[in-house]
């Protein structure tokens, strides 16, 4: 018997970094766009993301899943931007692929304190800091079907060398 619960539609918020000196495995089920949209707002609202994204080239997705398949998987990196007072505006041209401040400098820095990387980590921008997303640029396709609500959980498509992973609605991070 099929569990209708995993045949639901739904996005998936998807930010993470493979296991390493980082790791985050977080995963935001949600049956609307306005919710991913404060989800994310909220993960980029953290410097140490921020840091995940540009040093550790962290892969930040969007998935569709139309009863229960995935049908679009959106790089969401080329509709970021990120604008820190006395830097040129940083965007990307996919993960691992920040433009417009050398993070690979960082490392040769006298003293790493005062690098950027530095400050994203420490959690030092306070609100010098300000992160767009370009939400009119991005195809986002409606989710048909039986939408995922409160309560249900739902099968996630592994990237490769991964496990499939069932997840609740709302947030999990499967690193934690």
């Amino acid at each position: 018997m099929t569990d209708d619960r995993l045949v639901r539609s739904f996005y998936d918020l998807a930010f993470g970094v493979d296991p390493g000196g980082a790791r985050k495995d977080a995963h935001y089920v949600r049956g609307s766009l306005e919710e991913v949209r404060r989800d994310l707002a909220a993960e980029l609202a953290e410097d140490i993301n921020l840091y995940l994204l540009c040093w550790y080239g962290a892969r930040l997705t969007l998935d569709v899943y139309q009863e229960g398949k995935k049908t679009d998987s959106i790089d969401l990196h080329p509709f970021l931007t990120i604008s820190i007072a006395g830097y040129p505006d940083i965007t990307f041209t996919g993960p691992g692929e920040p433009v417009g401040y050398d993070f690979e400098a960082d490392e040769e820095a006298e003293d790493e304190t005062t690098t950027l990387s530095h400050r994203m980590f420490a959690g030092d921008l306070g609100d010098a800091c300000k992160v767009a997303v370009h939400w009119d640029r991005i195809e986002v396709p409606a989710l048909g079907g039986e939408v995922v609500r409160d309560g249900d959980v739902v099968a996630l498509h592994p990237l490769p060398g991964h496990f499939e992973e069932t997840a609740a609605y709302g947030y999990q991070d499967f690193e934690e």
